[in-house]
């Protein structure tokens, strides 16, 4: 028969494992937020550069496509910084608070990327004079 002492501590033992492989991985995830929120800004600076240089030629789609990414580049920046916060909160309502940040964060990737998809179809349409909901 076992002790239950031994019982106890490993039960102890493979929560501290499961404890610290959970906050591991939560790591990981912050580190491909913050990744996404760099490749963003590389994005949103490039599309700029883009419209500024092609002014002549800035269609209300491309302005649109931009809009997207400039909302897209703040939600995921929200997303990044709530969940890093998140994985050192200890504090419950303070926690629950981060989590509907990063919700919100997430939301506005999704409002960004409507309105990069709706740009792209106006761009489209503009440069083949028919629109298509589908886009190959």
């Amino acid at each position: 028969m076992e002790n239950p002492k031994n019982s106890s501590y490993n039960n102890k033992n493979q929560n501290d494992e499961k404890s610290k492989k959970i906050l591991q991985l939560e790591k990981q995830v912050s580190l491909g937020l913050w990744i996404q929120v760099i490749g963003q800004i590389i994005e949103l600076k490039g599309l700029s550069d883009l419209l500024q240089i092609e002014d002549e030629s800035n269609s209300t789609g491309e302005k649109q496509i931009v809009s997207g990414v400039w909302i897209r580049t703040i939600g995921q920046i929200l997303e990044a910084v709530s969940v890093s916060k998140q994985i050192r909160e200890t504090d419950k309502v303070r926690l629950l608070e981060e989590q509907k940040i990063a919700i919100a964060g997430d939301s506005l990737v999704a409002i960004g990327s409507i309105l990069e998809v709706m740009g792209g179809l106006l761009v489209l349409e503009e440069e083949t004079g028919k629109i298509s909901f589908l886009v190959p």
